[in-house]
């Protein structure tokens, strides 16, 4: 009667067990917790517009036929239309062909090849480079890179803002007639742009036009 007595106790036991782990598997609430985040990040973007008011002006005529020692308005400037702040360049190639010139004092000078255009670069712009363009072996241009800012430090051109012009006006060189006469003379202009943040700690215009065209070739 004993050993019954004993098992029975045992069954009980085990059923209790048994409740008490059904009660928790299928009965009981827990306090949980999860979380999530999501990263919104917004990519910028580096965009210009180059600018020509002065020379938009000027009347279609005063363009045409133009004479030696004439000066016309030409003014290009930069406008940062992106969303980043930009540190900015302009290229000009300048027309040049061997004829035969006067000088200040009235006087002829040789034969060379010489820019069909001169202009002053106003306050605010640094020459960062300058080359020869040559057509089968003879210079038919020069070009010119100039940064907005200082020998040392480009000019940080936020959005919205436009720079300074490069210059207000070109000048026909004083050429003696018969060598240019009727030819159509173009000076192409060309903008260029590169973000002003994280492109390395050095912000002189040499350096940071190097960055450009490396990227770019």
């Amino acid at each position: 009667m004993r050993k019954k007595r004993i098992w029975k106790h045992i069954t009980v036991i085990a059923l209790a067990v048994a409740a008490a782990t059904a009660a928790i598997d299928g009965i009981s609430a827990y306090f949980t917790d999860t979380q999530e985040k999501t990263n919104t990040l917004t990519v910028g973007s580096v965009k210009t517009d180059l600018e020509e008011p002065e020379w938009e002006d000027v009347p279609s005529d005063e363009k045409t036929d133009i004479t030696p020692n004439q000066t016309i308005k030409k003014d290009p400037r930069i406008t940062n239309t992106g969303a980043n702040d930009a540190y900015a360049f302009l290229e000009i190639q300048v027309p040049v062909k061997k004829i035969i010139t006067v000088g200040p004092d009235g006087k002829k000078l040789p034969a060379a090849d010489t820019e069909l255009f001169t202009y002053k670069v106003n306050d605010g712009w640094v020459q960062v480079r300058s080359s020869d363009i040559t057509t089968s072996g003879k210079v038919t241009a020069r070009s010119y890179v100039y940064a907005y800012g200082t020998k040392t430090q480009c000019t940080v051109l936020k959005k919205g803002e436009t720079t300074t012009p490069l210059f207000d006006s070109v000048t026909l060189v004083n050429a003696i007639e018969g060598q240019i006469d009727e030819e159509t003379l173009n000076i192409p202009v060309k903008s260029y742009a590169i973000q002003a943040e994280h492109i390395g700690e050095s912000k002189v215009p040499s350096d940071v036009f190097q960055i450009y065209m490396k990227q770019n070739q």
